[in-house]
């Protein structure tokens, strides 16, 4: 069965993925299309991307991004909705960022990521602004914000629930570790480090 495909619209090309159980699946299906559309993509070319049951699916993003990258796509826009249409404007969008990374791996973002943004990567994200409500990080590995978190922060999507996340402050939408999920979080104003303990979302102050 395909869960995989691409569809052609006014605004441009998307992949959509449908709802799946293996994202091994996926990305070996995502390979069999590029393979088949051979000659069809140049290096840089942008794409949207739409998973059809994106919460459910939110941490597997970094990995479909990394692999569309290894063969040149750049995904620009991730769309959000219940299921895939032509006409893109009933659909949520949020715009990817694109930042550099260091020699480290890690991709650092110097400004503030705003309503409508997202950042995505494999590794560890380094934020030197403000994370607006509105706005996503998916990371695969720890995330830190040099400033105040409004958005939604998920971390550990490769790494696992060793990753962190630290922030100057925060209020977020939503935190997430791996698999750990923590819709409620109170109001810290001042810095704290996330992390998972005994099985569950733990945030702490950070110590001097």
């Amino acid at each position: 069965m395909d869960l995989v495909d691409f569809k052609m619209t006014k605004d441009g090309l998307v992949l959509v993925i449908k709802d799946y159980e293996s994202i091994q699946v996926i990305l070996d299906q995502i390979v069999s299309k590029l393979s088949q559309m051979k000659g069809f993509f140049a290096a840089g070319d942008k794409i949207m991307l739409m998973m059809e049951r994106h919460e459910m699916h939110s941490h597997d993003i970094p990995r479909i991004v990394s692999l569309l990258r290894q063969h040149g796509i750049d995904v620009a826009q991730i769309l959000i909705g219940e299921s895939f249409q032509n006409d893109l404007s009933s659909l949520s969008r949020m715009k990817l960022l694109e930042e550099r990374e260091t020699r480290s791996g890690t991709k650092v973002v110097k400004k503030h990521v705003r309503s409508g943004q997202a950042v995505v990567h494999s590794g560890d994200i380094v934020v030197l602004g403000n994370v607006h409500a509105g706005a996503e990080l998916l990371a695969g590995g720890s995330i830190v914000v040099f400033g105040n978190v409004k958005g939604t922060l998920r971390a550990g999507l490769n790494e696992g629930d060793s990753a962190i996340i630290a922030a100057l402050s925060m209020q977020p939408t939503l935190l997430q570790i791996s698999g750990y999920i923590l819709r409620e979080v109170s109001n810290y104003e001042e810095p704290v480090i996330v992390q998972v303990k005994n099985g569950k979302i733990v945030v702490e102050k950070a110590k001097a």
